[in-house]
């Protein structure tokens, strides 16, 4: 199984930094006094950008993949249990915002930069969902699960993730293009984000 040294793994990484960066720092998850609102808040603002998002995903030919299974990887069911324990209901949700302005996911190579991106976010939220339970009591199984990722076998998910990304990029041989994919993926989040107005209290 290739490494996180494989050289597509590599260039993301490096190439990604600067708008990773300016992502999470749209994000209000930072000061360790999160309130339930703005938390909620933020939830919505996620589930507005994966729900519409997947939904192209779902259209695309990632689902045609061989050895790669998306279905089983959607982050919009995770965060609709995660709202409805903190009191969104399912009309709330139709009425909620949905992002417009989506990275393109047309090509197989811009399917990578993106994957890259939703499925790489999943390692920090590890880091997120340690910081909610000692901060603010939320639960990974519970008001939690969207940041918890696959619980347990998130690294696991990832190296997988590696191996297919490594394994696509090599065969359609356009680095340029999935590294300029996950660029806009990152952008489109952090622009999304950063349009919301989160209440008070951080």
């Amino acid at each position: 199984m290739p490494s996180a040294r494989s050289p597509i793994l590599q260039r993301l990484r490096a190439e990604t930094a600067l708008r990773h960066a300016e992502m999470e720092a749209a994000l209000p998850l930072h000061n360790g006094q999160l309130t339930r609102a703005t938390y909620q808040a933020l939830l919505l603002r996620f589930w507005g950008f994966y729900k519409p998002l997947e939904q192209r995903l779902h259209l695309s030919a990632l689902y045609a993949q061989p050895n790669f299974d998306y279905g089983a990887r959607l982050k919009s069911p995770k965060l609709e249990h995660d709202l409805h324990d903190l009191g969104i209901t399912s009309d709330m949700l139709l009425r909620a915002p949905q992002c417009r302005e989506l990275p393109v996911v047309t090509t197989l190579p811009q399917l990578l930069g993106c994957l890259y991106v939703i499925e790489g976010a999943t390692l920090g939220g590890q880091v997120i969902t340690r910081q909610l339970q000692a901060n603010a009591g939320l639960l990974p199984h519970a008001e939690a699960r969207f940041f918890n990722g696959y619980g347990a076998d998130t690294g696991p998910h990832w190296k997988a993730t590696g191996a297919f990304l490594t394994e696509r990029a090599e065969a359609v041989d356009q680095d340029d293009a999935i590294v300029a994919s996950a660029n806009d993926t990152f952008y489109a989040l952090g622009r999304w984000v950063a349009g919301a107005s989160f209440p008070e209290g951080l």
